[in-house]
């Protein structure tokens, strides 16, 4: 038996101009490179649009390419959203999602013969959508936290699901005392990274052609600038530190702000591989993930990290590799820091043993072990 097709029903979609959810695309252009039919369903708020003078409207239909030409078919409906501090406003955005959805699936002429969900509220609009056509649903389970929205909290719902790719242990536990699925329909597949674009480069060079001091020690900060990820707590951390520069590849409402900042904003993702091998540790102090692409990230590129001691990191970090610490408790950050600039030794042995976990970590591995046990699951 062979996949021939599958649909995806993701939140966002990146699209030059605004890199987001780039795991998503590294992910699906491996599943297009085996000779797998993709098509992407990723509702776009409009509501948002109107409100976000940065954030543009996208076309409603267009076609991605991979590197290798594979085309992937990207769907980006309309759809009303509101406000999610309330029940009802909740509700009223996931019904207007969930109908936008609905109406793209509605005006395809085939099904497919796999539905893979990227988050679990995204899987069980693919439950009520499907009804009672034989389609096996797939959940991708990567949220920080898993969220449900009542509407769609219901067992039968549930029961649809054939299986359930959970980025770490935590993610699986977390799934399972919420009673989204049962243990054997779910399986253990850590994010991985295109080891084409994420891998080890000269430093000394990378400086250079960043205009960086070759004697200047870096930290680098790959994410959201938000409390959760902890960018604010990494400025204060490095209050009174001498010595330590550093990169914030990212954006958000919480700007980085302190001395000796070499760069603060967002970047194509191409582009990010160079000032992570600038960079000589990477630090995210992050309070809750599934798991982080951005740490295997910098992993690929030799980087030693430092991030939280939470169970959401076990699949990655351990201590040959990094310095795990409590995301919350700022003098334990800037001591992991002030640690590794001071022990150049420690930065190239834990470098190196990152590296060395992030080859267990590539994306057509990745694929491969979610296309097995979906096939399994079938």
């Amino acid at each position: 038996m062979r996949i021939n097709s599958i649909y995806f029903i993701v939140t966002g979609y990146p699209i030059k101009g605004n890199p987001v959810y780039t795991f998503i695309k590294q992910l699906v252009d491996s599943f297009a490179d085996k000779g797998i039919d993709c098509t992407i369903i990723a509702p776009q708020s409009i509501t948002s649009n109107l409100f976000n003078k940065n954030k543009k409207n996208r076309p409603t239909f267009w076609i991605d390419t991979t590197e290798n030409n594979s085309k992937i078919c990207i769907y980006q409906p309309y759809y009303i959203s509101f406000s999610n501090k309330s029940g009802l406003t909740s509700y009223l955005s996931s019904f207007f999602k969930h109908r936008a959805i609905k109406k793209v699936y509605k005006s395809f002429k085939k099904k497919p013969d796999v539905f893979y969900a990227h988050f679990w509220r995204n899987g069980l609009h693919a439950a009520k959508i499907i009804k009672n056509q034989s389609v096996p649903i797939f959940v991708a389970s990567g949220e920080s936290e898993i969220k449900i929205n009542n509407i769609w909290n219901k067992k039968y719902n549930f029961k649809k699901i054939n299986g359930v790719i959970n980025v770490s242990k935590k993610n699986l536990e977390e799934s399972f005392k919420l009673g989204l699925s049962d243990k054997s329909k779910m399986t253990v597949i850590p994010n991985a990274i295109n080891e084409k674009k994420f891998y080890k480069k000269n430093k000394e060079e990378c400086k250079y052609k960043l205009g960086i001091n070759s004697d200047d020690f870096i930290i680098a900060f790959t994410g959201s600038f938000n409390h959760r990820k902890g960018v604010h707590r990494i400025c204060e951390a490095l209050e009174g530190v001498n010595n330590v520069s550093s990169i914030y590849i990212g954006s958000g409402a919480l700007e980085p702000y302190g001395k000796d900042i070499i760069f603060s904003g967002q970047l194509e993702h191409d582009k990010i591989v160079d000032y992570l091998n600038a960079a000589d540790i990477f630090v995210l102090p992050t309070l809750a993930e599934g798991c982080s692409n951005a740490i295997i990230e910098a992993m690929a590129c030799g980087l030693p990290i430092i991030s939280s001691n939470l169970s959401f990191n076990d699949d990655l970090l351990n201590d040959d590799n990094s310095i795990r610490i409590n995301s919350d408790n700022v003098n334990e950050l800037k001591e992991a820091i002030v640690y590794l600039r001071d022990n150049p030794n420690v930065v190239k042995s834990k470098g190196y043993f990152s590296h060395l976990r992030s080859k267990e970590l590539s994306i057509n591995n990745r694929v491969n072990k979610i296309y097995n046990f979906m096939l399994a699951k079938i």
